[in-house]
C-alpha cells in the first residue's frame, strides 16, 4: 500500500516501516543488509516522495 501510496520502491517502503516501528538506522541497517549510510540514502528518497522532512514525520504518514 506504501510503495502505490507514495510511489516508493521495495527497499523505501521495507525502509518506512521500520521506520515506522521505532528503528534506528543502525538497526534498520542490520535488519536489511545494508550500510547505515545506505538507510540514510533512502531515506533522503522517502522524505522527498512523501514531503516531509524528518523520521517522525514519514512515521506518521506511514501509519
Amino acid at each position: 500500500m506504501l510503495r502505490q501510496q507514495f510511489g516508493l520502491t521495495l527497499r523505501e517502503s521495507d525502509v518506512l516501516l521500520w521506520i515506522a516501528r521505532g528503528k534506528s538506522n543502525r538497526d534498520i541497517g542490520d535488519i536489511l543488509g545494508l550500510s547505515p549510510r545506505t538507510v540514510n540514502k533512502h531515506l533522503e528518497q522517502i522524505y522527498t516522495k512523501l514531503g516531509v522532512e524528518n523520521r517522525a514525520s514519514a512515521a506518521i504518514k506511514a501509519i
